[in-house]
């Protein structure tokens, strides 16, 4: 079972990151996705309330047209701002309004309206902003997942989160598929217990590929392969580093996909 001192450690190296992030002038969405972490593990980050420095940070970053800089960084911000309830409700109406103006013509959506529509784009949505994602989305979603699984190539962190838009209260829940996709998790893990894009992948597991698939297998209820958990989450807590973070391109997307994953199936974990 992951122990207090890696949450401790996880914990205070993203606040640490969230302290330095808004002074350098970093990108809004690792802020509120860092935020939202943190959130989610019970605690009262620096910047929660109004006038402090992160939620103002994000809210001065909101666009004119209800936007950030694109659908991804939109979706962590709102996830963030959704925490503090109605507090937010002006800036959180505007940003669900732009969602739905560059929804594509399938009901999904991409990174911003030009782009393909993309499975983890808007399998957040559905994580994030339940409210703006509708039933043509969630069927995208698990038409566009199936045809992938018969592919010659799949991504592991799309089937995570194809996962993770079942609890959707509008998703069609299909048993075969939602099954078919555990045991493809089952089978790409690799033989260090975390997870790859794919399995041989030449960078080996990551962080955020093994906190998407622990985020993603948590909304799958009683039926989460419980030693494949417990793997990912010893090979997690073996490679973290010092400061509490993880080697990854960004030291922090990396932290906090991994603590929003373990945070997501430990309780789930406990039940069984």
């Amino acid at each position: 079972m992951t122990s207090l001192d890696f949450f401790i450690k996880t914990i205070v190296g993203l606040s640490r990151f969230l302290d330095s992030a808004i002074e350098l002038n970093l990108e809004p969405i690792r802020l509120a996705r860092a935020g939202y972490a943190l959130l989610a593990s019970g605690c009262s980050v620096k910047g929660t309330f109004p006038g402090d420095n992160l939620t103002s940070y994000l809210i001065a970053a909101q666009r004119k047209d209800g936007g950030w800089a694109d659908v991804e960084e939109t979706l962590w911000c709102l996830g963030y701002l959704a925490a503090f309830g109605e507090r937010y409700e002006n800036q959180s109406d505007s940003g669900k309004k732009w969602l739905a103006s560059v929804r594509l013509p399938c009901g999904a959506w991409g990174k911003n309206e030009r782009d393909q529509p993309r499975i983890p784009v808007t399998a957040l949505a559905a994580a994030l902003v339940p409210e703006v994602v509708n039933t043509s989305a969630l069927k995208w979603l698990a038409s566009q997942w199936e045809a992938d699984l018969a592919s010659p190539t799949q991504l592991t962190y799309k089937g995570a989160f194809f996962l993770l838009a079942q609890v959707h209260r509008q998703a069609s829940f299909n048993k075969e598929l939602v099954n078919h996709t555990i045991n493809y998790l089952n089978d790409e893990q690799a033989e260090d217990g975390g997870f790859e894009p794919w399995k041989g992948h030449p960078a080996g597991s990551d962080p955020w590929s093994t906190g998407a698939v622990l985020w993603g297998l948590s909304r799958v209820g009683e039926v989460i392969p419980r030693h494949t958990v417990e793997r990912a989450l010893s090979w997690l807590e073996s490679r973290q580093l010092p400061n509490g973070l993880w080697p990854y391109h960004y030291l922090d997307d990396g932290a906090a996909m991994a603590l929003i994953g373990v945070l997501s199936i430990l309780p789930l974990l406990s039940e069984q």
